[in-house]
Order: C-alpha cells, then sequence, then structure tokens
C-alpha cells in the first residue's frame, strides 16, 4: 500500500505541476445548520501549507493532548476549556476528533463538483484517508459524501486501531422550502493494551519502546454509530422581482428575493450507539461480575429528538444585518441498554430559544434551554457569545455560559463483568466565560477562559465515578504570536492554567508548542516551499490513567511526568491545488532519554516518520 502511495503521489505532482488550473479560485460555499445556517470555512480556506503537516485528528483539537497519538484511541486535551463538551454518549466523549456529528456536518453550494482527497502514510502502517465530493444537481439541490478511514498497527504491543467515519449530506433549497438531511456512519475498533507494564524499563531504554510489554494482550473494544437527521423550513411571505441590467453583456436578468418575516422550523434526529468490549481473564481487574474466564460487554443507546421552532426574522438585509428569534419546543428520548440485563426508557421535553444579531461589525447568538418535564426536569443551559470587530483588524470573542444538569445514565447505573455501581448524584453545574483580544494584522492574539465547577464528576483511584460537590475553579491565560521575519515565521503559544483544586483535576500548569519555518516560492511562485520544525512539552503533573474496560481517564499518584520537549521536522510542498509534506516526529528519542509519557503508563509515540498529500480538483 505504502509503496502504491508513493507511484500516485510522484503522478499527482506532475499532473499538479503541468495542470491548467486557475490559482486557488474557490467555486463553492459551504456551511453548517444549528436552527440557522452558518458560514463553515473549513474546506474554504484549507489550500495553504499552514499547519498542513499536523495530520492527526487530535490536533485539530489541540496542539498538546494526552494519550497515544495514534487514530482511533482516547485522548485529552491538556488545557481544560479546549476539551469537548460531552457526547450524548458517554464512551465517545474522549475520542470526538475521530467521528463525524449532525452539527458538525458541512453543507455546500457547489457551482461545479467539488472533490478532495488526502492520504497520510507513515511507521507501524499509519494510514488515513479522507475523500469529500460536493456535486449540485440542480442550482437548489446538493449531496455531499464525505468518508475518512484511518488504520494503524500502532506503536505498542496490542494497540492497533481502525475508525470509518463518513456522512452522505443533501440540502435542497428552493423558494419558500428548505431542506437539509445527512447519514452518519462512525465505527471505532481499537485494541485496548492497558498501557506499558513496566514504566522504569521503558524510561531507562533498556528495552525498545516498540518491545516492552502491556498490561493486556487480548483486549479490544468497538464503538459504533448509525444516525440520521432531517431539518426542514417553511418560510411565509412574497416574493419581489428586481429587474438587474447588465452592462457587460447589455442585457437583463431578473432576480427574485424572498421577504419573510416569519418561518416554521422542524428537525427529528435519530442515533443508535452501541460499545462492546472484549477481553480475558487477567490480574488488571479486581472483579468479575458475570463471568470468571472471559469479558463480552455490550452497551446500547438509541436518542431520538423532534424540535418544532417558529422562527421570528425581525431584520434582514443584503448587507448581511441580521435579526432573528426562535422559539418552541423539543423532545428528547432515549434508552439505555446494558447487554440484556438492564434497560431504561427517558423521555423528556424542552423549551427552547435562539437570538440571532448581526450589525456591523457586530456579532451576537444566546441559547437557551430549559427542561419543562420528565425525566430532566428543570434542567437548563443558556450561553451568549459575541464578536465584535473594533476595526478591520483588532476585535474580541467572547462567551458566558452555565448549565445545570443531571449527570450522565452511564455515571448513575452501570454494570459490566468488571465494574457495577448505582448513584443518585446531584445534577451538576458548569460556569464558563471566554475573552479573547486579537489583533489579526499582527497575528496576535490574548485571551483567558474560566470553567467553574461544582457538583461534577471525577473517577477515583478505582475507576469509580464519585461526585466532588467543593466547586473548582479552572483558569487559563494565554497568548498566540505569530513573528514574522522575511522569509521565516515562528508561530507560538503558550498557556498557563490554575486549577484550584488539583487533587480531583489532574491537567499541566503550563502548555506550550512553537514552530519555526522557513517559506519561501520557487519557478515563478509557481511552487511553494516550507522547511521547519516544531515541539510541544508541558509541566510535570500527576496525569490521568486510562480505564479500557469503561474508556475514562481516572486518579492515579505512582507517576509524575511532563518536561520532555517532542520535537518535529517537517517540509512541504504546494503545486496550485496539490499540497504533499514529510514528517519526523520526536526526534528526539534519538538522543534523549524515553520519558514522554502523556498519561500514565501510555507515552507518546517514538521517532516516527509520516508523509501525506491532500489534492482537490473541480470538474
Amino acid at each position: 500500500m505504502r509503496k502504491l502511495a508513493v507511484i500516485v503521489i510522484l503522478l499527482l505532482m506532475g499532473i499538479a505541476a503541468s495542470a491548467q488550473h486557475e490559482g486557488i479560485r474557490r467555486y463553492f460555499s459551504s456551511y453548517t445548520l444549528n436552527n440557522d445556517t452558518t458560514t463553515d470555512m473549513r474546506f474554504y480556506n484549507d489550500t495553504t501549507l499552514d499547519e498542513f503537516y499536523k495530520f492527526m485528528q487530535q490536533q485539530k483539537v489541540s496542539d498538546n493532548t494526552l494519550g497515544l497519538m495514534n487514530p482511533g484511541n482516547p485522548y485529552l486535551p491538556a488545557i481544560f476549556s479546549k476539551k469537548p463538551g460531552n457526547h450524548d454518549f458517554y464512551f465517545l466523549n474522549n475520542y470526538q476528533a475521530f467521528i463525524k456529528s449532525h452539527s458538525d456536518v458541512v453543507y455546500f453550494d457547489a457551482q461545479k463538483p467539488f472533490t478532495r482527497f488526502d492520504f497520510t502514510g507513515g511507521t507501524k502502517g499509519l494510514e488515513i484517508v479522507k475523500f469529500i465530493h460536493s456535486q449540485n444537481f440542480s442550482p437548489y439541490f446538493n449531496l455531499t459524501f464525505n468518508y475518512d478511514i484511518s488504520n494503524s498497527n500502532g506503536y505498542y504491543l496490542n494497540s492497533a486501531s481502525k475508525v470509518n467515519a463518513l456522512y452522505l449530506a443533501g440540502a435542497f433549497t428552493k423558494k419558500k422550502y428548505q431542506n437539509h438531511f445527512n447519514f452518519i456512519f462512525n465505527k471505532i475498533n481499537s485494541n485496548e493494551n492497558g498501557g506499558i507494564a513496566n514504566i522504569d524499563k521503558f524510561e531507562s531504554g533498556d528495552i525498545r519502546a516498540v518491545d516492552n510489554n502491556v498490561i493486556l494482550s487480548k483486549a479490544s473494544s468497538s464503538i459504533s454509530q448509525l444516525g440520521g437527521q432531517y431539518n426542514h423550513e417553511y418560510r411565509f411571505g412574497q416574493y419581489t422581482i428586481d429587474t438587474i441590467i447588465r452592462d457587460d453583456k447589455h442585457d437583463t436578468v431578473l432576480n427574485k428575493n424572498l421577504h419573510s418575516k416569519f418561518s416554521i422550523v422542524h428537525d427529528i434526529t435519530f442515533d443508535r450507539y452501541i460499545r462492546k468490549y472484549n477481553d480475558i481473564v487477567s490480574s488488571f481487574y479486581t472483579n468479575y461480575y458475570k463471568d470468571s474466564s472471559k469479558t463480552l460487554d455490550s452497551t446500547t443507546y438509541y436518542q431520538f429528538n423532534n424540535k418544532l421552532l417558529f422562527c421570528l426574522n425581525i431584520h434582514d438585509d443584503s448587507t448581511g444585518n441580521q435579526m432573528k428569534l426562535y422559539a418552541g419546543l423539543k423532545n428528547k428520548l432515549y434508552i439505555f441498554n446494558i447487554d440484556t440485563t438492564y434497560k431504561s426508557l427517558y423521555n423528556s421535553t424542552y423549551i427552547t430559544g435562539n437570538l440571532i444579531f448581526k450589525h456591523n461589525k457586530t456579532n451576537l447568538q444566546a441559547e437557551a434551554d430549559y427542561c419543562v418535564f420528565g425525566s430532566d426536569a428543570f434542567d437548563f443551559n443558556v450561553s451568549a457569545s459575541l464578536r465584535q470587530m473594533f476595526g478591520d483588524y483588532l476585535g474580541l470573542n467572547a462567551k458566558v455560559g452555565y448549565s445545570l444538569c443531571h449527570v450522565s445514565t452511564f455515571d448513575s447505573y452501570y454494570a459490566s463483568n468488571n465494574f457495577k455501581w448505582e448513584n443518585d448524584f446531584k445534577k451538576n453545574g458548569l460556569g464558563t466565560a471566554h475573552l479573547d483580544f486579537f489583533y489579526e494584522k499582527f497575528h496576535l492574539s490574548v485571551g483567558a477562559n474560566l470553567n467553574l465547577l461544582h457538583n461534577y464528576i471525577i473517577y477515583d483511584y478505582q475507576a469509580m465515578p464519585t461526585q466532588i460537590n467543593k466547586a473548582n475553579m479552572i483558569v487559563d491565560v494565554y497568548i498566540n504570536k505569530t513573528f514574522n521575519f522575511w522569509k521565516f515565521h515562528w508561530a507560538n503559544e503558550v498557556a498557563y492554567q490554575y486549577i484550584s483544586d488539583k487533587q480531583y483535576v489532574r491537567l499541566p500548569e503550563v502548555v506550550g508548542y512553537t514552530s519555526l519555518y522557513f517559506m519561501t516560492g520557487m519557478f515563478s511562485n509557481a511552487l511553494t516551499l516550507q522547511i521547519g520544525l516544531d515541539a510541544k512539552m508541558n509541566s510535570n503533573f500527576y496525569g490521568y490513567a486510562y480505564m479500557p474496560a469503561t474508556s475514562v481517564f481516572y486518579l492515579q499518584d505512582d507517576k509524575k511526568f511532563g518536561f520532555y520537549p517532542n520535537l518535529g521536522l517537517f517540509v512541504g510542498a504546494k503545486i496550485k491545488r496539490f499540497r504533499i509534506f514529510a514528517k519526523l516526529s520526536n526526534y528526539g528519542a534519538l538522543f534523549m532519554k524515553p520519558t514522554y509519557f502523556t498519561l500514565y503508563r501510555l507515552p507518546d509515540n517514538p521517532l516516527a516518520f509520516n508523509f501525506g498529500i491532500s489534492w482537490e480538483f473541480y470538474d
């Protein structure tokens, strides 16, 4: 496979170098859908070499992640505020970078068929393939297919993984009736090794990293999701027809505009999740409640969401100024099954609302949910975000929020071969605040995040859920700055993190990432070349241990780790719409002690070589 990939890369480079494409002009617009549409620039702007060498999915979440740098293996951002929100299916909390979600689906309006193909290969059988194709079958109907697949043998014994993540999305947006739908499939298969068996031998370098024994040799897990969403909106109003004179062709065209002040939105979502864990008897687990010879755990979760909203379009003009108010009801029905021994059904009804205000350089959005009756009665969540520009380059982003909700069904009740519990926990609360000042002309961003936790859940030294009634404040302050000297560029991100109660939240105090590279145009700027190095590091801390049977991170006091500079070398090139990179990661392992642990018994990858391409085209 790798030899074939090299041949394909060389062939594509030749095609790209000779192809008569028109620069990086885009023939599509793209957006996500959450009540209203929101412009999405992930594919539109993704044509440069900036950060192209960051090939792992976790690096899209944070430059500093804790856990095995392997697709389909659990991870944790080193900064608390970068952690994604809790997933509906608890077992996917630490895997969200690898999967597709309904809220993450990108819809397109493609004036020409758009296709992009990405391939990343490397040491230990790593293969990451990404493919997206979007095409308008009429001016009003678009279909998009997005498929990611990852395979890796892993750098340590029994750490192979495979991930399939795809969605099919469609948009029919003609006249008064707007339709959007998507189908999602995710599947993660991972071997679970429990970590390095002997940390001292690993750090002494007596045994090669890849030859170290691991705690579990036969354990594996799989998580799958199958889901669909249908969203449709009917807009009330009248059309006006304007005649536009086209001077260049000395003719006229008719421009039809719908003036709608009121619409009705209906959204239905269905998902089925399954998590399985298989193992044989070992000394790693203390308890065997069901079978003393083998473990075959299975958990199934069904969720059905139904939402009806009324939208009042208070103001909407051609300059982009807008004020909309959504209000309505949503119903959430979910079923939680554990093997064949436990089944529970939950049903809740919420009042929900959303305010959108855009005026000149101000963008304000606010959301609120309140459960009026059902299993989650009196749960609520409120949040507001603001983006304010003070000029062409200077601006701020701000966000505040508070939620008070029942704990997950998983934390309330669980029964497996190795773990079981039944808890009557109080509702947990989370208050958040974010403030970020940026000056784009100077490539500078300075900000802070505040998180206030109370009645929150942690997993104790036995990996059992425990509620902490004492409040815990977590604050991080950061600075991002890129220095540009001629053709040299130096990007830096440093964060300081304060945790008022470090006994229960285990994350590093200082986190840093830096990248220094040289970039220049060659052959009359037909080719852009990039050569550089990067490094990531965090301070010492008692990091979490990982429990394979339940897929949670839990407390440990056996080992502190950190202050290891993980160094990388990379080179990249861009020819029109074709990009290529090669990277040597953690080359410091050649001359430094192997102390590159990110979690307890789970080291980062040793020296590794990776390469990749990205090629996009139209028609």
